[in-house]
């Protein structure tokens, strides 16, 4: 083999290897460059945004703010729920009664939970006392829980004097399985209690009764 074809056939790795070693490392280094310039011009689109870009933030709107309550010692949410939901009034359950035109029979019908009788009433059968909780019978049918009062939250409360506070309360009804067939999505609800005795606080009356109405 002559020297100037060994050259030539050296030539080709060589001019590779040279184009790796030299010219890739100062194209990634202009590559990395490039990329920090445009970097702050992208976090400042981020920041400020086109029209029409939607920032998320963990700041509720104005109207969406909770009102900044004051609670006297002793007195706060945990402490009200506990006492408006173990008062009667509160904790009595919506019902229905099983009869030929009610809305809730044709329900426990499809459910299996009751059937007709041959006298022409209804009767719970089998499923229907294991499932529906709370039925009893009445001299008028069957009277069937279909929901409870669920307690939402305190909306305000105010000092009336003499040891004594207003409280004003958000609640809803909370459907059964039953109850749920029946009725859309329960709207919010609103009633008035006055605490007193403090600091052993208890819920001395209502000022506005709780609902009796499914909404």
């Amino acid at each position: 083999m002559s020297e100037p074809r060994y050259l030539r056939t050296l030539a080709v790795p060589l001019g590779i290897a040279l184009i790796f070693l030299v010219f890739t490392p100062k194209l990634c280094e202009r590559a990395i460059i490039t990329a920090k310039q445009r970097k702050p011009i992208v976090a400042a689109v981020t920041q400020s945004g086109p029209p029409g870009l939607r920032i998320q933030s963990s700041t509720p709107a104005p109207n969406e703010q909770q009102k900044e309550l004051h609670f006297p010692p002793g007195l706060d949410v945990n402490r009200i729920q506990y006492l408006v939901e173990i008062n009667q009034s509160f904790a009595a359950p919506m019902t229905m009664t099983v009869t030929e035109k009610a809305p809730i029979t044709q329900v426990v019908l499809e459910d299996h939970y009751f059937e007709k009788t041959p006298t022409g009433g209804f009767a719970p059968t089998r499923d229907g006392l294991i499932n529906v909780n709370g039925a009893v019978e009445s001299p008028a049918g069957w009277i069937v829980p279909v929901g409870h009062r669920k307690f939402v939250k305190v909306d305000g409360i105010d000092d009336t004097g003499g040891g004594r506070y207003d409280v004003w309360i958000v609640w809803r009804w909370e459907p059964n399985a039953i109850g749920a067939k029946l009725i859309g999505k329960p709207d919010l609800h609103h009633l008035k209690a006055e605490f007193a005795g403090g600091p052993s606080w208890v819920l001395d009356r209502f000022l506005t009764e709780p609902d009796h109405e499914f909404r």
